[in-house]
């Protein structure tokens, strides 16, 4: 398995966070191991601070 390292922006960090956690809750999908993945996938990434 290869690993990427990519760097994102406090403002992307936060569109990537809500994309996935919209993509796993959402729209309903259904493979557990699809779930497992992203959820391990948003566990990885840094928590993102909330901004007004």
């Amino acid at each position: 398995m290869s690993t990427y390292v990519i760097e994102v922006t406090e403002r992307e960090l936060a569109l990537l966070t809500a994309a996935l956690r919209s993509f796993l809750f959402d729209f309903g999908h259904d493979q557990a191991d699809l779930q497992h993945t992203i959820k391990e996938l948003i566990a990885k990434l840094p928590k993102v601070e909330q901004t007004a």
